[in-house]
This record gives C-alpha cells, sequence and structure tokens, in this order.
C-alpha cells in the first residue's frame, strides 16, 4: 500500500510524527444557550411520483428558511422526534417538527460558518462548525441531556480551511489518549486542499487527537477479515451521518471506514483499532461501492450512484447476501446535479424504511429535489413513493463555481422522523435569497450582487 503524500505532508504541517498523537489539552469549553427565534414558515403542495417516474399525485409539506446559510442544509433527527439543523453558523433544534426554532447561541461570535449534527444515545448531541471569516474557528459542539446543557470548545489542531466537516458518533468502548475507558468517541473530517487529516474527540467535545487513516494503514498489518455482526441498537437509527464521511459506526461497537479516493486505503475498509486509536486495513463480506447504513436492527443498507443512476441494496447478514432495488428518477429529470454522491440516506429499522434524497435537473438546468421512500420490512427493498421536493424552477450548481450561473446547492440532506415524517433540503425560486452585506466576504454568490436563493428546510406534514 502506497503511503499518501498529502497525509504526509499534512502531519508534517502540523508538526506531528505519527499518526494518532495526543495534540494537548482539551481547550476548556464555554456554555451555549438555546434562545428562541422568529422563524418563517411556509406552507406547500408538491408533486408525487411512482418509482417509473410516473406522476402519482401531491403531498403536503411546510418549509422554512430558518438555520441555514447560502449554500447549505444540514438536517438530522433524533429518536425523540426533534429536528436538528446545522447549516449556518449555529445549530438550531425544534422540539414541534419544525414549527418553532431556538438556535443554540455561543459566546463566540461568528459569521457565515457551516455545521454538520448527529444524534448519540439517550438524547445527547454531537456537532462540529467551522467558520473561516472570524479566525478560521473549528468549534466541537456537545448537548448533553441529562442536564440540559450546551458546551462548545475550541479545536486546537486541525489543517487550514477546514470545510465540509462532516461528524461520525461511534459506540464504544475505546481507550482514550491516557488508557481511560471512555463509552464512545466522535470522529471528523473536514478541509479543501485535503482531509487525510481527520479529529477524534473522546469526549464527543475536545478534537485533540489527529488521525490519518491512509498513513496507519499503510504502516499497519495486512488486511484481515472483519465480520460485522447483526446486532441490534436502538440508537443506530439516528446516529447516522453524512455520506461523505465514508464511514460506517457500528451496532457491535467500533466504526469502519470505506475505501474511498481520499483516504487511499487499498482494500475494502479500514477499522479504528478501539485500544490504540488507529485504522487497520479489513476485507469485508462485501466491496462497499457507495454509502452503508447499519440499522437498529443490526441490517446493512447500501446505496450507490452510477453517473445518473442510484440503487438501494439490503443486506440481513452482515453483507454477505444483498436484494437490489433501482431508484428512478421523475420522468421531467434527466441527470443528477452532481456525479459525485450527490445524495443523503437515512434508515430506519424500527419503521423498516429507508429514505433517499438528491437533486436531480432537467434540460433546461433547473434542479429538482427529489426523494425516495423506501420499505425495508423484509428482504426485497421495494419503492413506495417519490416525492418531488419543491417547485423545481432553479438551477443550481455546487461550490464558489456556481457564482458564475446559477444558485449554489452544495449537497442534499435528509432525515427520517420517528413517526415516518421526512425533513430534507431543497431549493427554488420561491426560496428566500441571500443577502449580501458590502464588504463582508461571503462563501455565497460572490459574483451575484443580489445575493442567490438559499436552500431551505421542507418537512412533510
Amino acid at each position: 500500500m502506497r503511503r499518501t503524500r498529502l497525509a504526509v505532508l499534512a502531519l508534517a504541517g502540523l508538526g506531528l510524527a505519527g499518526s494518532s498523537a495526543l495534540a494537548g489539552p482539551p481547550v476548556p469549553p464555554t456554555p451555549a444557550n438555546e434562545t428562541a427565534v422568529a422563524s418563517e414558515r411556509f406552507a406547500a403542495t408538491w408533486k408525487t411520483y411512482d418509482n417509473t417516474g410516473r406522476r402519482t399525485g401531491t403531498a403536503s409539506w411546510h418549509w422554512t428558511p430558518t438555520g441555514g446559510n447560502c449554500c447549505e442544509v444540514y438536517v438530522a433527527s433524533t429518536a425523540q422526534g426533534h429536528l436538528l439543523e446545522y447549516g449556518g453558523s449555529y445549530p438550531y433544534v425544534s422540539r414541534d417538527k419544525g414549527k418553532s426554532w431556538k438556535q443554540v447561541a455561543f459566546t463566540t461570535p461568528l459569521y457565515n460558518g457551516e455545521g454538520a449534527i448527529v444524534a448519540g444515545p439517550n438524547g445527547d448531541l454531537f456537532g462540529v462548525g467551522w467558520d473561516v471569516y472570524t479566525g478560521d474557528h473549528l468549534q466541537g459542539v456537545r448537548y448533553t441531556a441529562s442536564t440540559k446543557t450546551w458546551e462548545v470548545a475550541e479545536a486546537p489542531l486541525k489543517t487550514p480551511v477546514f470545510d465540509r466537516e462532516w461528524i461520525t458518533y461511534a459506540k464504544g468502548p475505546f481507550l482514550d489518549e491516557l488508557g481511560n475507558k471512555v463509552p464512545f468517541i466522535t470522529l471528523v473530517r473536514g478541509g479543501t486542499a485535503t482531509k487525510a487529516v481527520e479529529l477524534i474527540a473522546t469526549d464527543g467535545l475536545s478534537y485533540t487527537t489527529p488521525t490519518v487513516p491512509g498513513l496507519d494503514v499503510q504502516q499497519g498489518p495486512e488486511p484481515r477479515f472483519f465480520d460485522i455482526k447483526v446486532v441490534k441498537e436502538p440508537a443506530a437509527d439516528f446516529w447516522q451521518p453524512n455520506p461523505d464521511t465514508f464511514t460506517i459506526p457500528l451496532n457491535s461497537g467500533g466504526v469502519l471506514l470505506r475505501d474511498n479516493s481520499g483516504d487511499d486505503l487499498g482494500s475494502d475498509a479500514a477499522w479504528l483499532n478501539p485500544t490504540t486509536l488507529t485504522w487497520e486495513a479489513v476485507r469485508l463480506a462485501f466491496r462497499p461501492t457507495g454509502t452503508v447504513r447499519q440499522d437498529s436492527r443490526g441490517w446493512l443498507t447500501m446505496v450507490t450512484q452510477k453517473g445518473n443512476e442510484l440503487s438501494l441494496g439490503l443486506s440481513r447478514d452482515g453483507g454477505r447476501t444483498w436484494k437490489r432495488t433501482e431508484l428512478v428518477l421523475p420522468a421531467h429529470v434527466s441527470r443528477i446535479a452532481d456525479s459525485a454522491d450527490f445524495y443523503d440516506v437515512k434508515v430506519n429499522g424500527r419503521l423498516g424504511q429507508a429514505v433517499v434524497a438528491t437533486r436531480a435537473t432537467d434540460r433546461q438546468n433547473r434542479g429538482q429535489d427529489v426523494v425516495w421512500r423506501v420499505d425495508i420490512r423484509s428482504a426485497q427493498p421495494r419503492v413506495t413513493k417519490v416525492y418531488g421536493v419543491g417547485l423545481g424552477n432553479a438551477p443550481t450548481a455546487v461550490g464558489l463555481v456556481a457564482g458564475l450561473a446559477a444558485d449554489r446547492f452544495d449537497f442534499p440532506s435528509v432525515a427520517l422522523l420517528p413517526d415516518g415524517r421526512i425533513a430534507v433540503s431543497f431549493q427554488d425560486a420561491t426560496t428566500p435569497r441571500n443577502v449580501l452585506i458590502p464588504g463582508v466576504p461571503t462563501t455565497g454568490q460572490v459574483l451575484n450582487p443580489d445575493g442567490g436563493h438559499n436552500p431551505a428546510l421542507a418537512i412533510l406534514d
């Protein structure tokens, strides 16, 4: 296995000799507080389809611009039925299905940040936020349900420009840097020039342990077979991360990282050794080719994108055998907006449902957000309904190049609530425009003086 040059350069730039090393004592956390915010809420009725692309009817939604930034909406849900949103500088929480919202306000003043958030067991929440314009802050965020408190801590070590900072919760036990047993870790991935360096927090808040999976694997033992155990874990329906983490949190404890071009693992996956916090190459009963989720039953769901086609596979035996179904786009759109894993998927084993969201475009390059609801109660997955979300009348593009010709929509995000409701990011010509402040830099629509249409969050009624 060859050493990833960027990983070595990144470690050298951080002054570290090895992949996993304690960077220093944790930064003392500061408290954060929930503050009620005024929230606009709009009713909408949008089209539905079957899995042949044929229109079948309509569905009622409500939507809100609360919480996102110019280009991003990151949504998650909890076992208690709460909605979490972390598209902009601060997290937002709704405990009434998106009717009202509270902002989690930090003591650090931020402008035009972005973040990600995930639910852990027992009502605990874990997030990470990055804001380049107020000092390139990377901050860990934790909500402890037993005390109803939010805390924020600066990350003392990171690569510069840590955008797309995705977060993974992994059940333990693990050993921390001092050899103490901890019940979980959180793992953060981010960066523009390289995402080779990932950061670990053994308390869900202080990211003091760097790790480079590709370098660990290159220096570690030869790949061995790893058996994904079919174990029940209720919290697994809600700790599922963004697809671009490439991680598979395991119900039995631990976490896998599937092979991807950024990490160059040279094997099916890598397993994070819980005693050393280093990655070891492993072989699985299958080759992960997309996003893999393990639900509360211990079943695996894998969604794969090949060009403009999406497929969903289901395995009840740790990946040894699979049943699949294709996810067909509505007839009026012809291609997925981006060719590189441009979708999100959430799975709920208790409901026996999966939802998959993407953004597709028609021949005029107008974007239509799409959600498939898939029945996974039995071995053979089956699409039950396809939702068109939004009016499908606004062109978008990914990243800063969007300012040249279209509004920005950087990634899709979807959540599946315990009652079966869906919350999903979308964008059309009715969503509010990004208001720019003269003389203040922004990550969105730098070439459009009026600002571009923001993504918003839609919740199925």
